[in-house]
């Protein structure tokens, strides 16, 4: 096998490759980046056998061939190597030479038979815009559960219908769902749980506004356009009927300007109590004070200006308010609201197609 790659082509594709690669020493070869090269170019697959990628690299093959590669290795080396085109010359032996100007490597591969296969895309799918794509998992994987005990909330939830694609990720204290209006991307009703590191390698890996398939097959999620193939093992379990948990009769409406809003939490929840990160919301008709305290520091309040339908005074997780307000990426935003421990619902004013639900805390009258 000789193949030569222009440096920043050959980077840019081991920064996406290395980041799947397995560190686990249970299979050694998982750690590896297979490079296969064959007359319709070089394709380029790591996978930790949960989430997989393969690449259509930018590379000229001068003789085929296939073998697998330390890939954090060959990322490291690559970072460091000059501006130049990249030389990889594997001999039958299996040692791989690598050259780039005036530096010089030599490695050693490990044959490809034993390298794991990755599902092909079949010819069920659906396309969506990538850009549509991101947006989704951007704005509700925040709110995934990172406990390892609750295997099903640590995902997230892609469920269609015959008229529209949602993304929903909650860990029973917050929840957050976006829907994207669209006809005939299934033909039924149904839903599969993606885990948490498949949706972030989507993001990574799919950059451009551009359409890309999406299939679900054989307990597998297969995302695809013509350079890249991602492919991830569904999460196995039963997901909460999540539209049972939204309120259906929150008629308080509070409405802030979000960069406002969440400047004044970042500012005022320096003075929370580090266990609870809890801030005090005394909602009034034309403002919202904003106050925390702790023993060991103090205290801060900080009143900004909104409006509400009537006053009411209610706390939150500092964390979760900044999330929630950081993926609505609004002017402003909207809350609705019903009692003190009665669970919260903010939206992007003016829009229906995301929402984020946020259990309030018990504070201090």
């Amino acid at each position: 096998m000789r193949v030569i790659f222009a440096r920043n082509d050959l980077h840019r594709a081991m920064q996406s490759l290395h980041s799947i690669a397995s560190t686990k020493n249970v299979l050694p070869i998982l750690s590896n980046v297979l490079l296969d090269a064959s007359d319709a170019g070089v394709r380029m697959t790591t996978t930790d056998t949960e989430v997989g990628l393969q690449l259509q690299g930018e590379g000229s093959v001068e003789e085929t061939g296939k073998l697998t590669i330390p890939a954090r290795k060959l990322a490291e080396l690559v970072r460091e190597l000059p501006d130049e085109d990249v030389r990889l010359e594997a001999s039958e032996s299996g040692q791989i030479q690598i050259e780039c100007g005036t530096v010089h490597y030599k490695m050693i591969g490990t044959p490809a038979d034993d390298f794991p296969s990755i599902p092909e895309l079949g010819d069920s799918f659906f396309t969506v815009d990538a850009g549509v794509l991101r947006q989704m998992i951007q704005r509700t994987r925040f709110a995934a559960s990172r406990e390892e005990n609750r295997y099903f909330l640590k995902g997230v939830y892609m469920h269609l219908s015959t008229e529209w694609l949602r993304m929903v990720a909650t860990d029973s204290r917050r929840l957050a769902l976006m829907t994207f209006a669209a006809e005939g991307l299934s033909d039924r009703d149904r839903g599969v749980i993606i885990p948490i590191k498949a949706v972030d390698e989507v993001v990574k890996t799919f950059t451009e506004d551009e359409e890309v398939k999406v299939a679900i097959q054989d307990n597998q999620v297969i995302v695809a356009n013509d350079s890249a193939v991602l492919n991830a093992r569904l999460v196995d379990g039963e997901y909460p009927s999540y539209s049972q948990i939204l309120p259906k009769d929150n008629p308080i409406r509070f409405e802030v300007d979000r960069e406002a809003f969440l400047t004044a939490i970042r500012r005022v929840s320096l003075f929370s109590d580090p266990k609870t990160t809890a801030v005090r919301l005394d909602i009034k008709e034309t403002s919202v004070v904003l106050s925390a305290q702790t023993p060991d520091f103090g205290e801060a309040r900080e009143e900004i200006q909104a409006t509400s339908t009537e006053p009411i005074t209610i706390g939150f997780n500092a964390e979760f308010l900044k999330d929630a307000l950081t993926a609505a990426d609004s002017e402003n935003v909207a809350f609705e609201l019903k009692e003190p421990l009665s669970a919260a619902v903010m939206r992007p004013s003016g829009t229906d197609d995301y929402l984020c639900l946020i259990m309030p805390m018990r504070i201090e009258a």
